[in-house]
């Protein structure tokens, strides 16, 4: 699973007689965004209006829309970094907060490495607005992953790959952060002992997935080549 520019969701299966894995791919990103609580179904509500009226560079790239449905790509990807920040904007606790990053950048030219940067450095800035960001863009995520340990209960293991989750990796493995991560994903009710059982792993940005899934194609092409 990997949120980025978009939310990537593939599956590995080996047949019985395989040797070796095979890789298929998914729409997964564009199932529905999971309402859980009042809070998100406010988010719903603003994702519709901000999608098709928002100048923010990010959102330019695949919105200014009309939506009728907001899919968990709208919300666990790099654009909806910004939109969360929006949306945070308007809540009670956060809208008077000081906002920094819009003393040097203009609210449309915030990207998603900006908003995350900054929330990762809470320790030094005190930015709770951008801390706030990554917390609640990090419980969308974590939801999504329990969503897909039931879908596909994959007991091999969910790997989670992609930008934004090296930009909050640290968020998402280390102390208070990493337990709340874990509560989201295994608040699946009378589910939560199956999906407990999936083990997740994050993938390391040195660990070149791409370079190497093209390199094992490559290496099978060839086999299938060579005179048995």
């Amino acid at each position: 699973m990997g949120p980025g520019t978009g939310l990537g969701l593939g599956y590995l299966t080996k047949p019985k007689d395989c040797r070796h894995y095979e890789v298929h791919a998914s729409e997964g990103g564009h199932s529905d965004f999971s309402v859980v609580n009042q809070e998100d179904w406010d988010l719903h509500q603003f994702t519709l209006n901000y999608i098709k009226n928002s100048k923010n560079v990010e959102n330019m790239h695949g919105g200014n829309k009309e939506i009728q449905r907001v899919s968990i790509e709208r919300l666990c990807a790099g654009p909806a970094v910004p939109l969360l920040y929006e949306f945070y904007k308007t809540r009670e606790h956060y809208k008077d907060l000081p906002r920094p990053l819009e003393e040097k950048i203009h609210k449309d030219d915030l990207t998603a490495e900006n908003i995350i940067s900054r929330g990762m450095q809470y320790e030094e800035n005190q930015d709770e607005l951008c801390y706030k960001v990554v917390q609640k863009f990090a419980e969308i995520l974590a939801v999504e992953v329990g969503n897909a340990a039931i879908y596909y209960l994959p007991f091999g293991g969910i790997y989670l790959v992609g930008g934004v989750t090296m930009g909050i990796m640290n968020f998402l493995d280390q102390g208070k952060s990493q337990d709340e991560f874990l509560r989201a994903v295994y608040n699946k009710g009378r589910l939560e002992p199956a999906v407990r059982r999936v083990p997740l792993f994050i993938v390391r940005p040195e660990v070149e997935l791409g370079i190497l899934g093209t390199e094992e194609c490559a290496y099978r092409q060839l086999e299938d080549e060579v005179p048995k």
